[in-house]
């Protein structure tokens, strides 16, 4: 297909070019008409000045005896035009969008044919620049002619074009034989024209052709795959539940399952060809996200080494603006995908440059019957992930209620979140206020409710949402978003977006001790007369909240909250309900009656 397809596009090509030869060759002979058309021009302007020399000589009594002739022509030459019709271009197509059929081809042939046409193209570089270089210095110097050779800049443009697109598209192909396993003593190798044509030309093929092609693909086209971007976008704008079904349907048949997880030869070829795609896909089922990001631990593992070891060297040359927090939160990032590289911790989602990160805990089979999304709060950075700060009430509830199964949810910067150090960044604390934020971050997180829950182990079971602090702004602008949650609990939640409305299946609790939020949210704003927090539309402040307050270890100190020792208490008071202290006793095992019920 493919060199039927080339040699097609050398046709075209050639016409294309026998095309441009002859406008070129037509811009010479106008130009050479215009130049005579200018001599004729020029030749009457000379006569004319002459006469009017000599008849102004005569008649001023100098030229007595003077025959000065007749008077020349005082019509202008008509101004000649220099103008060619935009060239034909053949239409090009290096794919027909089917996956059907197999080609070979030795890659080392086809990078000659590439080393080649580059060659070429800097040739013809040059000689087309000068070309259109003459064409722009003709209608710049000689404006007496009417001309118009925009359509030459546009075939020599094209003409660069192809020359560059055919040596791209040979050298994609090249390297996709080569990745497939074609090069040295091997030479030519048989691929899969679907490999192909998304290598070429991804976009030709539609959504469903390309699950039907991945589902059939042979070990060498993965291996292709790995390489190959394109496709990858086609697969992120698909529906989730699409993506789903098509995972599952390639468990159906004769195809075995080659290990505990369940998955098929296919499945697990394209996980390891392509794992940081599928680690972050809707529509992926749960384990084999956290398998795809377990076969990508290492290289996340070597990047974040790499970024440690500069970390080390700034810090030993004493670099002034080098943050000794940064390096302390690359050593725990270290520790942590170690711990993921093991299965000791399962990702359902990593990306630290954006900040994402989901982790799952406990292990969806068909005995789930509860499904928890916990959302921390205000200041969530990666570190308090690689530390294990957030995941204490999720780890508690998994292992209190069988058949449960968490995701301790970030995904995007949280508000107060310190870019590079992982530690609060008290100068963006009023971004826990802020509703752009938190109707944009509950939509993503609806975004992750419809893609988890098209896993037919967790979509079935009771949904809880957790959230502590703005966590809980996170949890209810979700469901402004569309989100339905069976359970709502919050922990000393901070508020709900002005258009929130509590759902009728939806049972809301809120939990807290006396802390720094809700000694805020009991705080007026004297301009609004609201609440300074949320605008006073607390889960505290709602009646559909059943409320559940508890006393801190330390409240019998707190008096009139005047000193940095009663703020310090409030703070802790704040963390202690998020945690599984033993001082939390009480409030844990609510959650996990609440989780039960």
């Amino acid at each position: 297909m493919f060199s039927d397809c080339f040699r097609e596009n050398v046709a075209a090509e050639r016409a294309a070019r026998s095309e441009l030869v002859r406008m070129l060759e037509d811009v010479a002979r106008q130009v050479h008409e215009a130049k005579g058309a200018a001599e004729v021009e020029q030749r009457r302007l000379d006569d004319v000045t002459e006469w009017a020399l000599a008849s102004g000589w005569v008649r001023a009594g100098g030229g007595v005896g003077v025959n000065v002739g007749p008077r020349p022509s005082m019509e202008a030459t008509d101004r000649p035009v220099v103008s060619v019709d935009t060239a034909r271009q053949g239409f090009r197509v290096w794919a027909s969008g089917s996956t059907a059929g197999a080609s070979s081809a030795d890659p080392d042939t086809l990078e000659s044919a590439v080393s080649t046409f580059r060659i070429q193209d800097g040739s013809d570089r040059g000689a087309a620049n000068r070309v259109s270089a003459a064409g722009s210095e003709f209608e710049d110097k000689c404006s007496w002619v009417h001309s118009d050779l925009d359509a030459v800049r546009g075939g020599l443009r094209r003409f660069l074009e192809d020359n560059h697109q055919d040596a791209a598209r040979l050298s994609d192909i090249a390297s996709t034989f080569r990745a497939a396993g074609g090069s040295g003593d091997l030479g030519q190798i048989t691929v899969s024209n679907g490999v192909l044509v998304l290598a070429t030309v991804p976009t030709t093929i539609s959504g469903a052709a390309l699950l039907g092609y991945l589902s059939t693909a042979s070990e060498a086209d993965v291996k292709a795959l790995a390489t190959i971007p394109g496709w990858q976008q086609t697969l992120r704008g698909m529906d989730p539940s699409k993506i789903g079904a098509w995972w599952a349907g390639m468990k159906t048949g004769a195809h075995p399952a080659v290990n505990d997880s369940g998955f098929t030869p296919v499945q697990e070829l394209l996980l390891a060809a392509a794992p940081a795609i599928f680690g972050a896909l809707d529509g992926m089922p749960a384990l084999a996200r956290v398998r795809a990001n377990q076969l990508n631990a290492p290289s996340l593992l070597r990047a974040a080494e790499k970024d440690l070891e500069t970390a080390k060297k700034l810090s030993g040359i004493g670099q002034a603006h080098h943050d000794p927090n940064r390096t302390k939160m690359l050593e725990n990032e270290v520790a942590y995908l170690k711990q993921v590289e093991a299965g000791d911790v399962q990702l359902y989602l990593y990306d630290r440059d954006q900040s994402r990160i989901v982790e799952m805990i406990g292990t969806p089979g068909p005995d789930t019957r509860h499904v928890i999304t916990y959302v921390p709060g205000t200041f969530t950075g990666m570190n308090v992930f690689y530390e294990g700060g957030v995941q204490q009430v999720s780890t508690y509830l998994t292992g209190a209620v069988s058949g449960t199964v968490a995701f301790v949810y970030k995904d995007g910067r949280f508000p107060g979140e310190a870019d590079t150090a992982g530690g609060p960044n008290l100068a963006r604390i009023g971004e826990a206020n802020d509703e752009n934020l938190a109707r944009t971050s509950g939509q993503q997180l609806a975004g992750f409710e419809a893609g988890m829950r098209t896993d037919p182990y967790l979509n079935g079971a009771e949904q809880t949402g957790i959230g502590h602090s703005w966590g809980l702004a996170n949890l209810t602008s979700s469901e402004v978003a569309g989100a339905r949650y069976d359970k709502v609990i919050s922990l000393a939640g901070a508020g709900m977006l002005p258009d929130w409305k509590p759902q009728a299946t939806t049972e809301y609790s809120n939990l807290y001790y006396y802390d720094l939020l809700v000694h805020g949210q009991g705080v007026t704003n004297p301009v609004t007369k609201k609440g300074v927090v949320w605008d006073g539309n607390n889960p505290i402040h709602r009646e559909e909240f059943e409320q559940h307050y508890y006393r801190g270890p330390h409240d019998d100190q707190l008096r009139a909250i005047n000193t940095v020792e009663e703020g310090n208490i409030l703070m802790e008071n704040h963390n202690l309900i998020a945690s599984n202290s033993e001082d939390n006793d009480k409030a844990l095992r609510y959650m996990k009656k609440l989780v039960n019920q």
